[in-house]
């Protein structure tokens, strides 16, 4: 007698909140608009039957009369009944609605909820595949409700099965329905198969008043509604033995399906205990306060007490809310006790009130907050079951088995139901879980305004999300006024101008920022001393205006060629001469760089080769104030910047003496003393001068006393590369480690790079390591990032930080970003970009050398969102798991939900699989050939998440997914429609290979 809910159509349906969207398909005509009763019949894919049950009410006489209309539900049919009963359907006394319900107890539910805004007072019952017996059915039911204005009448019912009548029939009788103790004992024989009848329950002629519902369980759900109104006091009901109402078909697909199932023997017998507490509980001395599937609740005096039925709790749940609940008013504060086998609370009674609708936005995100932080969820979210305090406060009074640890799905789903209801004011059952073909972030996106409430909770709950001003770093530190810095180069440093200076500058600009930067380009174009390369003089300019275009100098000095200029600047320099050429006699340049000298307008320049190599080990040191200190004595010019030291102790200055030169290569100079002592001797042979400014500075000192000194604070120290180490393929690793202060020991106490020395980045092997990649990820973000990894209660991990070729004007700031993190991160800076899958192979496969490591993936601009994280995989590790996953919110999406599912991936779109947070062993993802990570003989450019997780997800033994709330922020911007259709040819491929099996590995 029951609706087919089995969905035979190939649409994919899931399980998940969605509203029930009644759509009005057809509407009855005007003379039954008004009518006071609607004769509703629910059906889903009973295309058979409707046409009967249709004919049995239209042959009813208050549809004759105009007094009832026909209301028929589709509950998502998809077996076109409509032309089985076409000509039927035309009928003026007939509505037809659509709604997507899930289950025949909701779909009676909504019938009844519509009937409850329309002026009908009652609702006659008719299943699709049962009839009503005769003309008069509705009627005497009605008659008898209006006379004693009674809740509910109930009536008798003839039954049918293979299409023939039996001679048993099922008699309402008032003597046994109207007496408590008579209808407890006939249920709880017929619940036992004691009984040939059962309770009349299809016979219902219920009053629209009437707020009791359908419990939505799978079986017996009329017989629990029918009990209920039988036997709760606050109902009154009438009963109609003859005529007959209905003829009721026995061989229901529902009720046929659920006989052969254990549940529908289940649900009898539980129909049975809760109904003798039912009536039991009301011969007590005290009130009665209401009743549901998990009990019966009274008062004692200030106290209110629930008493659960025997299979609605067990002593596991109740020792875990034992300890779950929190000590405020968001719940009750409980007393548990357990008498003959069966759980009562005990609480004091807080004289709260009904909830008063609607809610502001306020409340109700407070009553949510404080549930996701004591870590519950309550699922049983309708009206009955919230309560508002004397402030206004919500408290959730249904303690019991529908109170559940806190999980992103839970906690989403009591959050749009609680606002569905307390702020939507809408029905209780319009939002629950149910079976439908719409997916439920859409689903909820059709709640008016609730995507941006719950973006809102969740960014309130986890504030530190919230993404700071993205303000430059070091950018109040101030301006040395009275230093510049010079950075030589020629037409040999062409092809590495741009990356040199960049490093140069971002590496000496902080703790304060030079008055000038100034570039001086040679105009010279060979042959040049120790001579390299072939120079580029044309490209050389182009690096250098494109070095000014992006602000990183401020201005370039190309030296003149002019013999006047020369000529007028070595006199200067040495006297008068006939001079004029711009190097030396060993091809050395000479007139450019102190013609250069001449154009600085400070009192010290720090001038340097632009292929030196600076590294930094304390950001905070302020090595030009240091180097300043020592140029107060009258006698020191100059002074030598550091070199890598064995010890991290400051330096004494030494060379008092006047036995240093000047430190070409790299070193603060005094000008105006410089200045004041020329012209100084540079001896001449074949019109060119033999000596370079600094040697015949050097040569100056030892005759007049004055000196140039090395020393000071090893924290700030710089290498120069030889022309003939110029062309290492790993100097842009080598630049990158010592720019973060890394040297080898065989490095130490050398001036000239030691290219043999042991240049790695430094090898990561903890528990659990974060691997952060990145490019061009904007200060703020990364340092949201980083500062979720600082709040993190167990700090065990090591991070892979590797920035994808930014450049150094933009990652030249991470490790300061880092901060403490500093020690245990692995910082890799590319020059070129390397592409997402070498760069994840060279962090898991290279980087990391323990097997059994577990690499968390955290992208730069995303963030954790609990400071627990790394507990929780770690705990997950130590019990066995190899791949792990933890929930994602994207504020773009706010209402998606990103549960993987570890089974036939590759046919279920990736099974969200792909999905932050994800982590997983070294040895999961050494495992996997690397023709997974390539579409054709090339490495997969994008969709790696796909590419990687994809084949360890097949690969892994242990995968879990751990539930305890949101872990992981991940914000991104819309990607483009040529992005979107360049991934998707690429998700094609992926899809397409063989998953991998165990055998493959």
């Amino acid at each position: 007698m029951q609706q087919d809910h089995s969905h035979k159509d190939k649409r994919p349906l899931t399980v998940g909140l969605a509203l029930r969207k009644l759509t009005m398909i057809k509407e009855c005509g005007l003379h039954y608009k008004n009518a006071p009763v609607i004769i509703g019949i629910n059906l889903c894919n009973q295309a058979e039957f409707i046409a009967q049950a249709l004919h049995s009410a239209l042959s009813q006489s208050l549809v004759d009369n105009s007094t009832a209309q026909i209301v028929i539900l589709d509950d998502q049919s998809t077996d076109n009944w409509q032309a089985h009963c076409s000509t039927l359907l035309e009928h003026p006394s007939v509505t037809i609605l659509s709604a997507f319900c899930g289950s025949p107890a909701r779909a009676r539910n909504q019938l009844l909820d519509y009937a409850s805004t329309t002026t009908a007072h009652w609702v006659a019952r008719l299943d699709a595949d049962d009839v009503l017996d005769n003309a008069r059915s509705v009627e005497s039911l009605w008659l008898r409700g209006e006379a004693s204005n009674a809740d509910f009448v109930i009536g008798s019912n003839r039954l049918k099965q293979d299409n023939q009548l039996l001679s048993v029939t099922n008699i309402a009788k008032p003597e046994v329905l109207l007496n408590p103790i008579k209808l407890t004992g006939f249920i709880d024989a017929f619940c036992h198969g004691q009984s040939d009848n059962e309770l009349p329950s299809c016979n219902l002629l219920l009053n629209t008043r009437v707020i009791e519902r359908y419990p939505n369980i799978r079986s017996a759900e009329d017989h629990w509604l029918i009990a209920r109104l039988l036997l709760l006091p606050e109902y009154k009901g009438e009963i109609v033995s003859l005529p007959y109402y209905s003829v009721y078909t026995l061989d229901g697909i529902d009720t046929r399906n659920n006989k052969q199932k254990s549940i529908w023997t289940e649900q009898r017998h539980r129909l049975a205990v809760a109904a003798k507490q039912w009536m039991q509980v009301q011969e007590l001395p005290f009130q009665y306060l209401g009743s549901g599937q998990e009990g019966v609740v009274i008062q004692k005096g200030n106290n209110i007490e629930k008493s659960f039925y025997p299979w609605a709790i067990d002593d596991e749940q109740v020792s875990w809310l034992k300890q779950a609940l929190p000590s405020n008013n968001i719940v009750p504060q409980v007393s548990w006790h357990k008498q003959n086998g069966q759980w009562s609370y005990s609480t004091p009674n807080l004289y709260t009130s009904e909830m008063q609708l609607p809610v502001s936005a306020i409340v109700v995100g407070q009553f949510l907050q404080g549930m996701y932080a004591a870590g519950i969820c309550g699922l049983n979210i309708k009206r009955d079951n919230i309560r508002q305090m004397k402030d206004g406060s919500l408290h959730y009074i249904d303690v019991g088995s529908d109170i559940q640890p806190l999980t992103a799905s839970r906690f989403l789903d009591m959050s749009a139901r609680l606002y569905a209801i307390a702020i939507l004011q809408l029905p209780d059952e319009e939002l629950v879980r149910r079976t439908s073909s719409t997916s439920q972030d859409k689903a909820l996106q059709q709640l008016r305004g609730f995507s941006d409430f719950y973006l809102a909770l969740i960014e309130a709950l986890h504030p530190n999300v919230a993404l700071k001003p993205d303000m430059p770093v070091g950018t109040s530190l101030g301006v040395d006024q009275d230093t510049t810095l010079l950075i030589k180069a020629c037409a040999q440093d062409a092809d590495v101008l741009f990356v040199q200076v960049s490093h140069i500058v971002t590496q000496l600009n902080y703790p304060k920022k030079f008055n000038q930067v100034l570039l001086l380009i040679d105009s010279y174009q060979g042959p040049f001393l120790r001579q390299y390369q072939q120079g580029d003089f044309n490209q050389l300019l182009t690096s250098a205006n494109e070095l000014v275009n992006n602000g990183i100098v401020d201005e370039l000095l190309i030296a003149p060629t002019s013999s006047d200029v020369i000529y007028a600047t070595y006199s200067q320099w040495f006297g008068a001469s006939k001079v004029t050429q711009s190097h030396t006699t060993s091809l050395a340049p000479l007139f450019s760089q102190i013609w250069a000298f001449n154009q600085v307008t400070t009192r010290y320049v720090l001038q340097c080769d632009c292929d030196v190599l600076v590294g930094r080990k304390n950001w905070q040191h302020d090595y030009i104030a240091d180097m300043k200190a020592e140029l107060l004595d009258p006698k020191v010019i100059s002074v030598g910047f550091n070199i890598p030291k064995s010890t991290s102790a400051f330096l004494p200055y030494f060379g008092q003496d006047g036995q240093f030169a000047p430190e070409v290569r790299m070193g603060l100079l005094d000008l105006v003393k410089i200045k004041q002592i020329l012209p100084i001797n540079n001896p001449i042979i074949n019109d060119k001068y033999t000596l370079t400014w600094h040697r015949a500075l050097q040569a100056h000192q030892k005759t007049t006393g004055l000196s140039s000194l090395r020393g000071g604070d090893p924290a700030t120290f710089y290498i120069h590369p030889r022309n003939e180490d110029k062309q290492a393929t790993t100097l842009d690793q080598v630049r990158d480690l010592v720019a973060q202060g890394c040297c080898p020991v065989e490095q130490e106490e050398q001036f000239d790079l030691i290219t043999h020395a042991h240049w790695q980045y430094p090898k990561r092997k903890e528990a659990v390591i974060f691997l952060l990649k990145g490019r061009f990820t904007t200060i703020n973000k990364l340092e949201r990032c980083l500062d979720s990894l600082r709040i993190q209660s167990n700090q065990s991990f090591g991070v892979i930080l590797i920035d994808d070729a930014s450049g150094a004007s933009h990652n030249w700031c991470y490790p300061m970003l880092l901060e403490k993190l500093l020690d245990r991160t692995t910082l890799i800076r590319h020059q070129h970009n390397q592409g997402r899958v070498l760069n994840f192979i060279q962090a898991i496969s290279d980087v990391c050398v323990n097997d059994d490591s577990i690499i968390v993936i955290l992208d730069q601009d995303d963030c954790l969102m609990r400071h627990d994280v790394v507990k929780h995989i770690l705990d997950a590790a130590n019990q066995g798991a190899d791949l792990i996953h933890m929930p994602m919110f994207r504020p773009n999406k706010p209402l998606k939900l990103y549960h993987p599912s570890y089974n036939n991936i590759r046919q279920t779109g990736g099974g969200n699989v792909w999905a932050h947070q994800r982590a997983f062993k070294k040895s999961l993802f050494d495992s996997v050939p690397h023709v997974y990570f390539k579409k054709d003989h090339d490495w997969i450019p994008s969709v790696t998440d796909y590419a990687t997780m994809l084949p360890m997800a097949e690969a892994a033994k242990a995968p879990v997914f751990i539930d305890i709330g949101y872990s992981y922020f991940h914000q991104r911007a819309e990607y483009s429609l040529d992005i979107k259709a360049e991934q998707s040819q690429l998700l094609k491929a992926i899809f397409a290979k063989e998953p991998l099996s165990t055998e493959q590995q």
